[in-house]
């Protein structure tokens, strides 16, 4: 598959990927926070500057779904054979990281004041990009090994 074509599959999958997590996330820490049995979709901060529940739930699924097309779409990197893991990982890190703390700050999701927020949020993503990375890591992995030995036993055929 062609680079360009990659990136615009990945974006297309990673956009409705962004959506979803986004609505989980916000509804998880946002219904939490308030611990007033009510079930939000949005931070209440948001939505008050906003003004609108629906304007702000619109707003904030475009925003995490452009943040999960860029981050899945910037995943592409990683078949530019030229470039080396580490090269890859770091770039596709800081497109992932740098949009996500910018985001959260105007989805008030995090006070961008508060050192402490803003450390625990850059921690909790960091952790969660490296699960990720490892897991897609040990994957490729796996299915390397497989190849290489599909090739060795066609090569001890071949031999024979």
């Amino acid at each position: 598959m062609k680079f360009k074509h990659r990136v615009i599959v990945f974006s297309s999958i990673g956009f409705g990927y962004g959506v979803l997590a986004g609505v989980l996330i916000s509804a998880l820490t946002s219904s939490a926070g308030y611990a007033d049995g009510a079930y939000h979709i949005c931070s209440k901060e948001f939505i008050d500057a906003v003004g609108n529940p629906m304007a702000a739930l619109t707003l904030q699924m475009l925003a995490t779904g452009l943040y999960g097309a860029l981050c899945m779409g910037g995943s592409a990197i990683y078949s530019i054979e030229s470039w080396g893991l580490l090269k890859c990982t770091l770039i596709h890190y800081f497109m992932c990281i740098v949009p996500y703390l910018i985001m959260g700050v105007l989805l008030r999701w995090y006070n961008a004041g508060n050192v402490s927020s803003l450390v625990i949020m850059l921690a909790l993503m960091t952790a969660v990009y490296g699960i990720i990375w490892l897991v897609n890591f040990l994957s490729y992995r796996k299915e390397l090994r497989k190849l290489n030995r599909q090739l060795n036993n066609l090569k001890k055929i071949e031999q024979n």
